[in-house]
């Protein structure tokens, strides 16, 4: 099954431009950084909504993924 699923990931791989999906995210990331940032605050948003009196803790949660993303990428 593993053997499988390797031949299948390279070869959507080598259709992609040779590249792992992580790779082609970050370089998509550094040509627009704002696009990325304003996403991840709307789904910070969203989550926010959805969790109602524990807004204050996910959107702390968030901020810190943003941060360690940013720093560490």
């Amino acid at each position: 099954m593993t053997v499988w699923l390797e031949k299948l990931y390279e070869k959507i791989w080598r259709k992609i431009g040779g590249k792992p999906w992580t790779e082609i995210i970050r370089d998509e990331q550094k040509q627009s950084p704002l696009v990325f940032l304003f996403i991840f605050l709307g789904m910070g948003i969203l989550l926010a909504r959805m969790a109602e009196k524990n807004w204050w803790q996910i959107l702390f949660g968030f901020l810190l993924g943003v941060l360690c993303g940013h720093f560490w990428w």
